[in-house]
């Protein structure tokens, strides 16, 4: 017998389509070679017509007996697949309209995509790119707060929240310095420290206590370190919280003291108590970092009471006593010795009562000038009257004096040089001066 034999369905034989089995179409054929369904057997070569198929055809929609009737299907005679031929399933693509099928629950449509597709426009229409300029009417998105009256959290540690605002709208942010964990540690040995990092702090607050005899710590300050025992150290001041006592050491302590000390570390990157004398027992370091708006209260600040040690010497020089002297001009170039000896010029006031300037000189001598002859060391002009005001002249001449070695001389006449021996007008120019002696 000849296997995979084509038979044309339209000779003699019957062929039928199945029902769908589990969503997809099979064939079945049914042979029967003598039109009666009787069994008969088959040798040599089966005359084949018609046209030849692949094993595999793509079916679309549904399959009919007489659709099947006018193809030419291809069959296996062999022995085994005739024992099994009931039914033959037809492998490869088949295609399904799906049109007509109902869409799972929410589901898009065409017309839900297209409002999405509107709203996504929208929205990529509010939002500003990080690095553009501003100009009125820009893209943003409006960022909400919440009014919270209480300073206490809404939300559990770790969770997201949004901003709060105060009962005026106003943002809220911290009503009060940061609080963070305190820093302990022990002094056991001499050479120990208890350093803490203090980068994010403005002060620092510490104090020992414990039971321990004779230990004496530094205080001290690094710029450079990274784990409180390298890099650089250096001393640095801390004030007493009882009195305005700097220190950069504790001194010898065997009793926790009764006071802390407060320092600034402002800069600082480290912050370190190191032991420099130890006896025994353990002396327990306790530092509250602080992040204050000032500086912790200035060390160097005065008290009522200061004492003060050491011999104070005190030398006071009183003014030297003052005369007065009084000119009135006569009509002469008024050539007179004031005082023989040292003195000094406190003060001076003149006035000229005529229609031109006069000029007062004084001369460093031990005896009466000669006008016209001997040099002045002061010209002092006096402007005339105007009006009837007398013209007045007060040189300033300050809290030191103007010295006169020799002896005070005095003269007045009615031109500026100093070899002038113009008289003026009898009671036209008045002077008044102090001297000391």
């Amino acid at each position: 017998m000849a296997d995979n034999v084509q038979m044309n369905p339209g000779v003699g034989g019957d062929i039928a389509a199945a029902d769908d089995v589990g969503g997809v179409k099979y064939q079945v054929v049914k042979l029967d070679l003598g039109g009666n369904g009787a069994s008969v057997p088959v040798s040599g070569a089966l005359p084949v017509s018609g046209t030849f198929y692949q094993a595999t055809q793509p079916v679309s929609g549904p399959v009919t007996d007489a659709q099947l009737r006018a193809s030419a299907v291809p069959v296996d005679l062999s022995a085994a697949s005739l024992a099994a031929l009931e039914t033959v399933s037809i492998a490869g693509t088949v295609p399904v309209s799906a049109s007509a099928l109902p869409l799972p629950t929410g589901a898009a449509t065409e017309t839900t995509i297209a409002a999405l597709q509107t709203l996504l426009t929208t929205l990529a229409g509010t939002v500003g790119n990080s690095n553009a300029a501003y100009t009125p009417g820009s893209a943003g998105q409006l960022m909400l707060a919440r009014r919270r009256d209480t300073d206490s959290s809404p939300a559990a540690d770790g969770d997201m929240t949004i901003l709060n605002l105060d009962e005026e709208g106003r943002l809220k942010v911290a009503s009060k310095p940061a609080s963070y964990t305190a820093v302990t540690g022990n002094i056991t040995g001499n050479g120990q420290t208890v350093p803490t990092n203090v980068e994010r702090f403005s002060n620092l607050m510490i104090h020992c206590t414990g039971t321990f005899s004779t230990v004496n710590v530094t205080f001290e300050g690094s710029l450079n370190s990274t784990n409180g025992t390298n890099g650089n150290w250096f001393l640095v001041q801390a004030i007493r919280s009882s009195a305005n006592t700097i220190e950069t050491a504790t001194g010898n302590l065997s009793a926790a003291p009764t006071y802390a000390w407060e320092l600034s570390v402002n800069a600082l990157k480290y912050f370190r108590v190191r032991s420099t004398a130890w006896t025994s027992g353990t002396q327990v370091w306790t530092m509250i970092p602080g992040t204050y708006a000032t500086e912790p209260i200035p060390g160097a600040q005065i008290s009522g009471t200061q004492p003060v040690s050491g011999t104070v010497t005190s030398t006071v020089t009183p003014p030297a006593p003052t005369t007065p002297y009084f000119l009135n001009s006569a009509a002469t170039t008024n050539g007179a010795l004031v005082i023989t000896g040292t003195s000094g010029l406190q003060s001076f006031w003149a006035t000229n009562e005529g229609a031109t300037p006069a000029y007062i000189k004084l001369y460093n001598k031990a005896t009466a000038p000669t006008v016209g002859t001997d040099v002045p060391e002061m010209i002092i002009p006096v402007p005339a009257a105007v009006s009837g005001v007398p013209g007045v002249a007060n040189p300033n001449i300050g809290f030191i004096a103007f010295r006169f070695a020799l002896g005070l001389g005095i003269a007045i006449t009615g031109n500026a040089v100093h070899t002038d021996t113009t008289a003026v007008a009898a009671g036209q120019v008045k002077v008044k001066l102090s001297r000391t002696t």
